[in-house]
């Protein structure tokens, strides 16, 4: 009797090894199946993303426009400095002689210092200014572009941003013409932060699932503009520089116009105003008014 009981137990104990076995086997194909459903998964979401990006309305426009800027922008980093050292070197100190870029730094006169004082400043003065304005007024250029739409803003802070530019073109071309206009421009530039409105229309059309990817890659474009832009002041002059910048900058607000659609749906704008009037206190005089439409 006991041999037939160990025969029994050493046959049961294979079965139960032999069942384990298998659902072990039947639970890796399972997990395989699903880590391959859900990397199928994860790559078709990447292409749908992709797909919607690039055929959406505004997306696309935005990214070039984001390029194209700060290849422009990011052209001039290196020329500005060289120019309005010398300009200030010239009209503030009485400077006459060669240019004060191609002089040696330890070699450099006197007034080329003090011009390049001044020009840090101006550029430190025109920062402060900028931001300043930036903080104060973005609030009320989100307020404005949800209810009347976002590309008038966008378009208007391009436009602005074709000031600088111009006057640093300017600026070369006649030797009288002071820096203050371009750092005055650049300062006011501030005034419409474009980039923030470009994100919010973004937000208009693109699912909020995918928001988080699609302003990677609209911070991808401007990051890659200024990455390419220093290989232009490499084959390029001071002048050229400026001035393909200038041409590049045109080319973008032309391209805004005629190719940046409105993202903002005329439900979304009315919903934005009828919140914007139930919420608003009561005004009893014309600088409550005022202080209202800037602080809203």
């Amino acid at each position: 009797m006991a041999p037939q009981r160990d025969n029994y137990e050493s046959s049961r104990a294979a079965d139960e090894r032999r069942n384990n076995f298998i659902t072990h086997l039947s639970m890796d194909e399972d997990t395989e199946k699903l880590l391959h459903n859900s990397t199928n998964s994860d790559r078709s979401e990447n292409t749908s993303f992709l797909r919607y990006f690039l055929t959406s309305s505004g997306p696309p426009q935005i990214i070039t426009l984001c390029l194209l800027i700060a290849l422009a922008l990011g052209s001039t980093v290196g020329v500005v400095p060289a120019v309005v050292e010398d300009r200030y070197a010239r009209l503030n100190h009485g400077y006459t002689g060669e240019p004060c870029l191609q002089i040696k730094m330890g070699e450099r006169p006197q007034e080329c210092m003090l011009g390049n004082d001044d020009a840090q400043n101006s550029a430190a003065m025109t920062s402060f200014i900028s931001n300043s304005l930036t903080f104060s007024t973005s609030s009320l250029m989100g307020s404005i572009s949800d209810e009347r739409g976002r590309r008038g803003i966008i378009l208007l802070g391009i436009g602005l941003s074709l000031l600088g530019p111009m006057f640093l073109v300017l600026m070369q071309l006649d030797d009288s013409i002071s820096p203050f206009p371009f750092y005055a421009s650049h300062a006011f530039s501030g005034i419409v932060s474009w980039m923030a409105v470009a994100l919010s229309s973004l937000s208009d059309v693109i699912p909020s699932e995918w928001r988080a990817p699609a302003f990677g890659m609209v911070l991808a474009g401007f990051s890659m503009g200024f990455a390419l832009s220093p290989i232009l002041a490499v084959v390029m002059s001071h002048l050229m520089v400026s001035i393909f910048a200038l041409i590049i900058l045109v080319g973008g607000f032309i391209f805004a116009c005629f190719y940046m659609p409105e993202t903002l749906s005329p439900e979304s704008a009315a919903q934005a105003r009828l919140n914007r009037l139930s919420e608003r206190p009561p005004m009893n005089t014309q600088a409550d008014v005022w202080k209202y439409n800037l602080m809203r």
